[in-house]
């Protein structure tokens, strides 16, 4: 699955990764955009009328060439849809992959992933979304918002479109978003130092950076403040869409509405435990929900929930959301098949499914080429921000026990050779990648690097890790190499194991790949290593969560107090000079303790039924499905 990276303002796990780290990614170029080869908006730009309502794609900035569209998009925002666009009764299927929606809330911490978000995120709305190019684009459908002071405190007013509505009829307000406040801020359980209500949400970030909540004339109002009393660099990312219906989860709770906002306004711990269970897991969890409950503010709602567990995926039904005000979905029945990667490319040739993203390898790249010869498929290539890495476990296992053994991991390594036999057979151009907060394809990505790492982990260096190995008397050390399952990565732990196994550097290399791992990933309950990958959009602060000791996704025991120091400096409001050099400490510090260790940028691959208009590939962490609300086959 792929694991969501939480800017500190909002994080996520991949299966084929976790959400990107916080890189500031550079301009627009021929393949950073997510669309394979880009649009030229000449002639045949917006609103044409191709045959059956639809244009084909010419390939240009932000079209993938062979595509249908209703409109042409000429940018990476979402294209206007025509003013007659209609709902179809008609049914599309999309896999992502094996790893399956888990829960309604997808904030809450043990469904933080890339598989959860994208479900969860067609049956919500905000003030923001991210483009194709990575780009941050307000979504004037559900509201708007401005800065109204710069100065302390940096002060942002945010209006609610008067229509919005939860599915049920109830408007969206403030206390909608007051309620996620008061998950974050009282976070955690008895047993922590701090003592909380209960609350699990995937990151802290509204409670670090709006210490006081969201201010407003009334808990029901439609327009409110957020106050910063220091600058964030992320603040435009703070506040999107609500996670959970307040009014439900004060029912559910045994509440009314007015005795949850006096919980949480003064911090009643005792009067908050109850909504605290409901946030975590009552509005619909691992296939237990209730129409009534699992409301929505989007553009579908949960029709069909067919769960079979963690380890088998399932399906989730959406259906059009009745109380929706914006633009009407494309089609009738939108459902995500959590099918097997290895399944993909038959299911689609089948049509089984419509629209698949598989982790690409040589024998997928080679199916879904072949499919997209007989013209009745479209594939999507590019540049996603989505990089593979490997993880340290410092907090048990035998990295706990001895740390000199991560530097022996790290020399034994084979970096070079699993790029050179699973990526660069689907991305000729692949590169190992040495750094987490600049990725390869951005456009200052060689100096950076250059500054911040000293190539010591370049090539997998066998006998000085076998003798780090001998020095400690650790010849046979159990190593789980923990991961989400698929193909791609139980390949590259053989490759590992060929270098750092028994045969070659001395540690006793285990596969310990299982598609339920997102849970356990951020509890940090595994030991040894972690094989993921962060999914990111345009953040610039997200890895603070991860690689600062008291990050809400730092679930490996990591500390170093440049790297606590110098997040604070690329939050601040500094320049961009002042900023990338606070990175390159953050590298640097990260390299020479051994948080972990980078592996590669995923190469993007999405192939979908011709028919289906408007699929576009994106390289945010939102995957294909980021306009899954406009999808429709064409007539």
């Amino acid at each position: 699955m792929k694991l969501r990276k939480l800017s500190a303002a909002a994080a996520i796990l991949a299966s084929s990764a976790l959400v990107l780290s916080g890189c500031t990614p550079g301009g627009d170029d021929d393949n950073g955009n997510g669309d394979a080869n880009g649009a030229e908006n000449g002639e045949n730009g917006n609103g044409g009328n191709g045959e059956g309502g639809v244009q084909e794609g010419t390939g240009g900035e932000f079209d993938q060439e062979g595509a249908l569209y209703s409109t042409l998009p000429d940018s990476g925002q979402k294209a206007e849809m025509p003013e007659d666009f209609e709902t179809q009764e008609d049914t599309i299927i999309v896999s992502p992959g094996e790893a399956p929606f888990i829960n309604v809330n997808n904030d809450y911490s043990g469904a933080n992933s890339v598989s959860n978000a994208i479900v969860a995120g067609r049956m919500s709305s905000g003030f923001f979304y991210f483009g194709t190019d990575l780009s941050i684009n307000p979504d004037e459908e559900f509201g708007s918002y401005e800065v109204v002071s710069e100065e302390d405190p940096f002060t942002v007013e945010y209006t609610i479109n008067e229509e919005a509505v939860w599915s049920d009829g109830t408007p969206v307000t403030v206390r909608d978003y007051q309620i996620d406040w008061a998950a974050q801020a009282y976070a955690g359980t008895d047993e922590d130092e701090e003592p909380g209500a209960g609350f699990s949400p995937s990151g802290t970030s509204l409670a670090q950076y709006i210490p006081d909540g969201f201010q407003s004339e009334e808990p029901d109002a439609k327009t409110f403040t957020m106050e910063l009393p220091e600058f964030y660099a992320d603040w435009e990312l703070l506040v999107g869409g609500p996670n959970v219906p307040a009014h439900i989860v004060a029912e559910q709770a045994g509440l009314s509405v007015e005795e949850l906002d006096e919980a949480m306004d003064e911090g009643d711990l005792e009067t908050l435990e109850p909504v605290a269970e409901v946030w975590n897991t009552g509005m619909g969890s691992e296939g237990d929900w209730d129409p009534d409950i699992a409301l929505s503010s989007g553009p579908y709602q949960l029709a069909e929930w067919n769960w079979e567990g963690e380890e088998t995926g399932g399906s989730v039904t959406l259906e059009p959301n009745p109380e929706w005000w914006g633009t009407p979905p494309g089609t009738a029945n939108l459902v995500f098949d959590f099918l097997n990667e290895d399944t993909h490319v038959q299911a689609l040739e089948n049509l089984d499914v419509h629209i698949v993203e598989p982790q690409g390898d040589e024998d997928v790249k080679l199916g879904l080429d072949s499919l997209a010869e007989s013209g009745d498929f479209v594939v999507h290539e590019g540049d996603v921000a989505t990089w593979e890495h490997i993880d340290f476990q410092y907090q048990q296992g035998p990295f706990a026990e001895t740390p000199e053994l991560a530097e022996a991991f790290a020399l034994c390594l084979p970096r070079q050779e699993i790029v050179d036999q699973l990526i660069a057979p689907v991305n000729p151009e692949a590169e190992v990648l040495n750094a987490r907060e600049v990725l390869s394809f951005e456009d200052d990505y060689d100096e950076f690097v250059e500054e911040a790492y000293d190539g010591r982990y370049d090539e997998a260096d066998v006998d000085a890790a076998a003798e780090i190995i001998e020095e400690h008397d650790a010849a046979g050390t159990t190593v789980e190499i923990n991961h989400f399952g698929q193909p791609r990565r139980a390949a590259a732990v053989e490759i590992i194991d060929t270098y750092c196994g028994s045969e070659g550097a001395g540690f006793d290399i285990v596969d310990a790949g299982t598609p339920d791992f997102s849970a356990e990933l951020l509890e940090g309950n595994w030991s040894g290593v972690a094989m993921f990958a962060w999914a990111g959009s345009g953040q610039v602060v997200s890895g603070q969560n991860i690689y600062s000791s008291d990050g809400a996704q730092n679930a490996t025991g990591f500390s170093n107090d440049t790297v606590d120091e110098q997040w604070g400096v690329v939050a601040d409001n500094v320049s961009d000079e002042e900023r990338m050099q606070a990175l390159i400490e953050i590298e640097q510090a990260l390299w020479e303790d051994l948080h972990g260790i980078p592996l590669y940028v995923h190469p993007g691959i999405v192939a979908a039924d011709a028919s289906i208009a408007n699929v576009r590939m994106t390289a945010a962490q939102t995957s294909v499905p980021w306009n899954a609300e406009q999808w429709q086959r064409a007539e």
